[in-house]
């Protein structure tokens, strides 16, 4: 193997698979549960703190977006309900997904309130013009380009990474908008006809190294992180151009997970070790290793460090929730805690 195990941390993330498995079979697929979830969960931040609740990529709330617009009314989350579209062309989808990405993936930590049709602005759906577009029956990406070429307020924002950095020496601002307009287009045509011209299906990070190599021969900086989330986008519901089993590439918070759990053992490449582990988590909890990226590493992060956001805590009455992760008992509090603050 080109990785070690560390026992007790592989024990806190197994126990975080069967709570997170608990609330994404009951919650968000709606499979009946008899007796209290709560109890059977039995973590205060997992029950009540809407990040931690799933193992498949596609019902994270980054995720939320794509599966409304995707699925409809079969929506399991029910916001695609409101999201009704005739979307249906190739190049529509993967402009769609890209833009998303591009454009933060509607992160905000902004929780759902409960009220009628209240996905708008929420966590997964924060300011993204393409919202507006589909729910004014616009449905093409050059009626969304419009859209945006029109737009006088704000077209998206983001607090969960920083988007891609876009610099025109003849202007001041707007940078990201003139490439959305000028180029993102080109990139994703040619992306979609890398794909239609490939004998097989592609790995998901063949995706990302062509999409950087087409930005890299046009003057643009590389979009690892964005190119990755897309093209897990198009292993989920293209899976017929996308090996959603394949390799990818991890970002930063999942690579430091993976490091801390499965130290690297021997000479091996780094891409090589990170998509070891991934295969082995994926056969480990029944998932793909983009699911594994995401659920198994990168909230794991968030959910030893106990993030979660003001507006979550508002929520949840002013209250701070906290893990009952079993590392707790196995290590104590003191190092526990001593842990967390090297992630």
């Amino acid at each position: 193997m080109s990785f070690e195990i560390i026992g007790e941390l592989q024990a806190m993330l197994d126990d975080y698979h069967v709570k997170s498995m608990y609330m994404e079979n009951h919650t968000i697929k709606k499979i009946p549960f008899e007796g209290s979830l709560n109890k059977a969960v039995n973590d205060d931040l997992i029950y009540n703190v809407p990040i931690y609740d799933m193992g498949s990529r596609r019902f994270a709330a980054f995720c939320s977006f794509t599966e409304a617009v995707w699925l409809q009314e079969r929506d399991y989350k029910g916001n695609g309900e409101y999201l009704k579209n005739n979307i249906s062309e190739p190049l529509d989808w993967f402009m769609l997904f890209y833009l998303f990405r591009l454009c933060g993936s509607g992160i905000n930590y902004v929780p759902k309130t409960g009220l009628f049709n209240d996905f708008y602005g929420t966590h997964g759906f924060g300011n993204f013009w393409i919202i507006d577009s589909i729910l004014m029956g616009r449905y093409r990406c050059t009626e969304w380009l419009d859209d945006l070429r029109e737009r006088q307020i704000p077209f998206t924002d983001n607090k969960g990474y920083l988007l891609p950095q876009f610099s025109y020496p003849d202007m001041k601002s707007g940078h990201l908008k003139h490439f959305i307009l000028k180029d993102s287009w080109k990139l994703v045509a040619a992306i979609l006809d890398y794909l239609m011209q490939k004998p097989e299906r592609a790995e998901i990070y063949q995706v990302t190294d062509y999409g950087n190599k087409w930005l890299q021969d046009n003057g643009y900086k590389k979009q690892n992180f964005v190119l990755t989330a897309f093209a897990c986008d198009l292993a989920q519901y293209f899976n017929d151009f996308v090996d959603p089993k394949s390799r990818l590439y991890a970002g930063t918070n999942a690579t430091k997970c993976i490091k801390s759990i499965y130290p690297k053992v021997g000479r091996v490449k780094e891409f090589d070790y990170i998509n070891d582990v991934l295969q082995y988590q994926a056969e480990r909890y029944g998932l793909n290793p983009m699911d594994c990226e995401d659920s198994r590493n990168c909230d794991i992060i968030r959910y030893l460090q106990e993030y979660q956001s003001k507006d979550h805590i508002a929520k949840n009455g002013g209250k701070v929730m906290l893990n009952n992760s079993v590392l707790k008992d196995i290590w104590g509090q003191e190092k526990y805690y001593k842990f967390v603050e090297t992630l």
